[in-house]
């Protein structure tokens, strides 16, 4: 039985070793997350810029989350200088959603790149990659549960005693049904820059960050719906 579990255990491993590891070592995933949760938990009373370059925008946001946000200065001479002006009043909006609106109107991306919130182009924020592994089986496991049966008269013809009683079949979803609904609701290169794999009941996903945000989001309607 010991084998077994260290065989499912070494297998579980060499999927995982099978992908590419996460840009960076354990810290700066650590100021990932931290750079995350600052504008998530910031929120900027008044936001109003006329005619201001981009760039200003991005600074203010940056200062009241305390963090630090580079441009790719590439990207940024790509976009039109038009298409640079922003004009914007926001109120009571957190730090992270006021940055998403920004450089949504300029077509630009968030990624992460030596520890900071960096912004460039789609396709090089496409690159950036997270592998994480979720454990699903809470969410493909049989219930022990026992539905109500559905009663119903037996017809003319039929001599038996009682009516029919019929227990109805309830279909927990599996995993493959699992990958499925992920890559059928959430917008990413599956295949591509992104890829679900299965093993030993857990799924291990290599995709974008914004995009395993949305996984996990998924897998939990998924337990809350259960």
């Amino acid at each position: 039985m010991t084998r077994v579990i260290r065989f499912a255990s070494l297998a579980l491993l060499a999927a995982v070793m099978a992908f590419p590891l996460i840009a960076g070592d354990a810290k700066d995933e650590a100021t990932y997350r931290k750079i995350e949760a600052q504008l998530d938990s910031t929120t900027i009373d008044i936001l109003a810029y006329e005619e201001a370059d981009v760039t200003e925008v991005v600074k203010d946001i940056a200062k009241r989350a305390r963090i630090t946000i580079v441009f790719d200065k590439k990207a940024l001479e790509d976009v039109d200088e038009d298409d640079r002006v922003i004009t914007l009043e926001l109120a009571d909006v957190k730090a992270g959603n006021a940055l998403n609106i920004v450089i949504d109107q300029i077509g630009l991306f968030k990624s992460y790149k030596n520890g900071v919130l960096y912004i460039t182009t789609e396709d090089k924020a496409k690159l950036s990659t997270v592998t994480k592994l979720y454990d699903v089986r809470d969410i493909t496991a049989k219930i022990q549960d026992f539905p109500a049966p559905e009663l119903r008269l037996r017809p003319a013809d039929d001599q038996s005693r009682g009516p029919m009683i019929e227990f109805p079949e309830e279909d927990d979803p599996t995993t493959d049904d699992v990958v499925e609904m992920i890559e059928d609701s959430i917008d990413a290169d599956w295949g591509d820059t992104a890829n679900v794999s299965i093993v030993k009941g857990q799924l291990i996903v290599r995709a974008p960050r914004d995009v395993q945000t949305e996984v996990a989001t998924l897998l939990d309607q998924l337990r809350s719906a259960k």
